[in-house]
This record gives structure tokens, C-alpha cells and sequence, in this order.
């Protein structure tokens, strides 16, 4: 059999598998036993196949080695594992969804495919993967059945196409027009994997030579697109087995880490607090290296610089992904969702690789920056070789505790002068699935406002009205208006037992009127929930002279 794959990861995929799989000893005389199986952890595993008539031996040598398959599943994922099946021709059947540990029905469906029609190839194989990835339903498309359970963001991702044919949609016909062309809609696929850590591994079948030299290179670019593994069987399905359990084994971990404090060394999950502060993130006005805490200029382009650290403690590979980067409001409790990004908006995002042992910074275009100007900024990596560790949830701030693919940056640069008042914002908010309590707490880490300056808090009347249906208790502040409220301690001052919904995000306003001598000095809101901190953000006030 043929096998290719990106010259990198091949190389790293051979040395990471010396390093972690242990040869087993067999009795004097006896043949060597297979080496023991590695532990991927867990994985979703979707099955893409193509059931036409000229699939017959390929289908029968699925078949066959089905069991092993499963059985290999289960090994390599200590029973934490889910598999899908879906076939094509010209159009797409989802057969099994995702289920936890679902061996037996999908070997089930597996030995129930049989080979037929077709209607001459080219067939459906871009919309099969395009069903899969994007976890499509079949609404407004001929397909039969939803694919819609999801993926989980802590598993390997893999997706194992087997066909003989090109891509051709859902009309039969391999169009090659500039305007649309089924290799650029193919292409079009393993970008979208690529972008959310799945790694499609592929097999052609070479029934028929005569499409070979187009088929193939559009195969190959699955994988190496995507980091997966491509092989060609024998003509009449040989190999189709083999090629699959090789695809499971190719499970090698990266471990690229963001962090989330100076302090952070990359282990999960990270039990230090203001975790919301990372060094790793920060915004530059353009692609070279500038000092940290640069705030981002309205109307124009910057670059958010995002540093990603391999090792991690478990690097075993170079890491191959894709850095994404969103936005928000200065906030704590944000709300997180794989599809519609919850509280955050998407800015952009960078393919990269960051080497064993090395660093490498990615630069994500920011274009243009919207106003007011102030903002959060999450980072996630997203790769194949490297899912989070812990299930993301609806709560941001768990999931960068949890995950060390994940790092928050809530640092405002503020400028002030005696004539000019400095202000920000602060969003307060619950993330959770319960109503919660919480305290938002205003201290200094280093030392008060310079000179005479001063510190305003305004609520808002639906804030205000809610801390004060929760008792209205607080520590270190005067009143100063309806809503208003003046740090009287800079070194902690507090609103206490803020009673919010699931769900409910309100935002305060920030004045930081400067004193009569010029300085730095940071302050640093936080929101707490039951004494822990839930998210925060650190202004950097620079006051200058008027």
C-alpha cells in the first residue's frame, strides 16, 4: 500500500510512537507480540463511506475487520469513545451518530452495508465530509437523516473517508468551472476540519485507474490539510482495514500551552487565581514584537499576539493547529458556545505549528478595531493532536482554569489627566446553569491613585437595583449620585451579594479621575461567587499631565 502524509508530522509521528509504545517480550522461540496499544484518550471516530457498486471488495474488507476495529477503539481510548457512520453516492445517509461507547450498533450498521448503484461515478464525498464536520441536519439538502450531535472538544477528532471516486456534490457531475470546482469545495472541507481540530484520514480504492491522478491529489489534501493519514488499497479492497486501525493508532499528542499568569507552567487545570490576566496575549500595532498592554487603536488594523508554548507537560509532538482569537466586553462571568460563540465575537484566526521544546508567537489580523476600544480577549487552540483536556462548557472562566489550549486576557490600558478623566467599563455577569450571588470587588495590587485622583463606579439602574434587592451591602465606597458610587478604599472595596440570573450580563461604567501628579497604577476588578474568582479584568491607569 501507498502511503503519504505531511513530511513533518510523519517524521514526528514515528518518534512519537518509539517513545510511547512498549515493545512486549515474548517467550524464547515464539514469535514477537504485537506492541501494546497507546492510550489516546478519547476520541469520536466517524466512519465516511462510499457504498457504490464498484465498492464491493472494499466494503467486504470493512467488514471483515470491523471487530479488530472496534476492539482497537476501545483500547487505545480505555472505553471513552464514541462512532458515527455515514455513507454516500450521490447523496449522504447518516446511518449512527454519535453515542457514548457505541460498538455494537455501528459493527452492526457496518456489516449491513451493502455495495449498490451509484449512477457512475463521481459521487458525494465533499458532502459526506461536508455532513460530518459541520454537523449538518438534513433540512434543505439530499440527505437522509441529522448529523447534528456535535463533537466533543476534549476527544481526538477523526474522520475516515473510503471512497473510489472523486468529489463530485450532490449533482453527479465533477465540475471543474473557475467558479466552482468540486476539488476547491473538497478543499473547502479539510480547511473546515482543520479549523476545528479534526483530522480526516483517508483511503482511496483504486477501482478504476482512469480518475486516479485527479482522485488522489484531492485525498492526499485531506490529510495533509488536516494532519491525518492518507493510504491507497489494493484494487479489490485489500488493505481497507489495515489503513483504518492505522488511522486510530496515529493518535499522537502535542501539549501547546497559553498562559494564563506569568506563574502558569501549562498544567491542568490551573489552580492559581487571575487566570483571567494571560501574558501570552496582548496587541500590537503591527507584526513586530511591541511592550505588553498596547491598547488597541479604533478605525485601524492591529495584531493580536498570541504566544504558544510546546512543551506542555505532556508535549510528545510538534503541535499543529489553528489559534483563534474572539472578543468581548470587560467582564467576569462570560458565557461560552461552540456555535454561536456566546458572549464572544470571532476577530480572526492563524494556522501555525509550534515545535517540541519551542515557542512560537501567532498574529492575528485585527480589522478594524471597533470602538469604544475596550476590550477582552480570549485565545483557544484548536488542534487535532492536542483537544482540550476538560469538556468546554457554557462558563469561560472554567474552561480556561480547565484547559491550558485556552487563555484570557482582561487588561485595559487607561490614559487620564486632570482635565480628562480616564473610563472603561466592566461587565457583570453568570455563566452558570443556577442563579448566583455575586460580590464585585475593586482592589489596588501595587499602590492607590496617584495624588488626589479618584475611582467612580457607576452600576446603572439595573445593577443597582439588583445589589440592592440582594441587601445592598458594601465595603470601602460612598455614594456620590442615584447610581454612582467613589472607591473610598483603593486597596479593596466591594459590592456584596449581587443576586444574578443565568444568563444576565450588565455592565458598569468606569471613571478614573486623575490626581494632580502623574504615574501608573493599576486596578483590578474582580468578580467573585461564592468567595471564588469567576473573571476580572486589571486597568493599567497612566496618568499624564493636562
Amino acid at each position: 500500500m501507498q502511503r503519504f502524509r505531511r513530511p513533518a508530522l510523519a517524521a514526528l509521528a514515528a518518534l512519537a510512537l518509539a517513545a510511547s509504545v512498549t515493545q512486549v517480550v515474548s517467550p524464547a522461540g515464539a514469535a514477537p507480540l504485537p506492541p501494546a496499544p497507546r492510550k489516546c484518550g478519547p476520541m469520536d471516530v466517524v466512519f465516511v463511506v462510499d457504498d457504490t457498486g464498484s465498492m464491493g471488495g472494499a466494503i467486504t474488507n470493512l467488514k471483515t475487520g470491523i471487530n479488530q476495529i472496534a476492539q482497537e477503539v476501545e483500547n487505545l481510548t480505555g472505553f471513552d469513545y464514541r462512532l458515527g457512520l455515514a455513507t454516500f453516492k450521490d447523496n449522504v445517509t447518516v446511518v449512527d451518530n454519535f453515542a457514548p461507547n457505541n460498538r455494537t450498533p455501528v459493527v452492526a450498521s457496518v456489516n449491513a452495508l451493502a455495495a449498490s448503484g451509484g449512477n457512475q461515478e463521481p459521487e458525494a464525498s465533499d458532502e459526506a465530509l461536508n455532513t460530518v464536520v459541520n454537523n449538518l441536519p438534513a433540512a434543505g439538502r439530499p440527505q437522509n437523516g441529522d448529523f447534528t450531535v456535535g463533537w466533543r472538544s476534549n476527544a481526538t477528532k477523526l474522520a475516515i473517508l473510503i471512497t473510489d471516486a472523486r468529489p463530485g456534490g450532490f449533482d453527479d457531475n465533477f465540475d471543474t468551472t473557475v467558479a466552482n470546482t468540486d476539488g476547491t469545495n473538497a478543499a473547502l472541507r479539510a480547511t473546515q476540519a482543520l479549523g476545528k481540530g479534526i483530522k480526516i484520514s483517508s483511503v482511496y480504492v483504486p477501482t478504476n485507474n482512469y480518475y486516479t491522478g485527479t482522485t488522489v491529489p484531492i485525498m492526499q489534501n485531506y490529510a495533509t490539510t488536516t494532519g491525518g493519514l492518507y493510504t491507497q488499497s489494493q484494487a479489490n479492497g485489500s488493505g481497507v482495514s489495515t489503513a483504518v486501525i492505522d488511522f486510530l493508532r496515529d493518535c499522537q499528542r502535542s501539549d501547546v500551552f497559553i498562559k494564563d499568569q506569568a506563574v502558569d507552567t501549562g498544567a491542568e487545570p490551573n489552580p492559581n487565581s487571575l487566570f483571567w490576566n494571560s501574558p501570552d496575549i496582548k496587541v500590537c500595532p503591527g507584526l513586530a514584537d511591541c511592550g505588553p498592554g498596547i491598547q488597541p487603536v479604533v478605525g485601524q488594523s492591529n495584531y493580536i499576539h498570541v504566544r504558544l508554548n510546546n512543551p506542555g507537560p505532556n508535549a510528545t509532538a510538534n503541535g499543529f493547529g489553528t489559534l483563534k482569537v474572539y472578543r468581548t466586553t470587560p467582564g467576569g462571568s462570560t458565557n461560552w458556545d461552540p456555535v454561536t460563540n456566546g458572549d464572544w465575537t470571532f476577530i480572526g484566526e492563524q494556522t501555525l505549528s509550534v515545535p517540541v521544546g519551542g515557542v512560537t508567537v501567532a498574529k492575528v489580523l485585527w480589522s478594524p478595531v471597533p470602538g469604544p476600544g475596550h476590550f477582552c480577549l480570549l485565545a483557544r487552540w484548536v488542534s487535532a493532536s492536542d483537544p482540550m483536556t476538560f469538556p468546554e462548557t457554557a462558563n469561560t472562566s472554567l474552561n480556561t482554569q480547565r484547559n491550558n489550549n485556552i487563555a484570557w486576557r482582561n487588561y485595559q490600558t487607561v490614559r487620564a489627566t486632570p482635565k480628562v478623566p480616564g473610563k472603561s467599563w466592566f461587565a457583570v455577569g453568570n455563566a452558570t446553569e443556577r442563579p448566583i450571588r455575586t460580590d464585585l470587588v475593586v482592589t489596588s495590587p501595587d499602590r492607590p491613585l496617584v495624588g488626589s485622583g479618584r475611582v467612580l463606579v457607576d452600576l446603572g439602574p439595573r445593577l443597582f437595583e439588583l445589589w440592592r434587592s440582594g441587601g445592598g451591602k458594601a465595603e470601602g465606597v460612598k455614594q456620590v449620585g442615584q447610581t454612582q458610587f467613589e472607591i473610598a478604599d483603593p486597596k479593596r472595596a466591594a459590592f456584596i451579594g449581587i443576586p444574578i440570573k443565568p444568563g444576565e450580563r450588565h455592565t458598569t461604567e468606569l471613571t478614573f479621575a486623575a490626581g494632580d501628579r502623574p504615574g501608573e497604577f493599576v486596578q483590578h476588578v474582580v468578580q467573585l461567587s461564592e468567595g471564588q474568582d469567576i473573571g476580572g479584568v486589571g486597568y493599567g491607569i497612566t496618568v499624564e499631565r493636562g
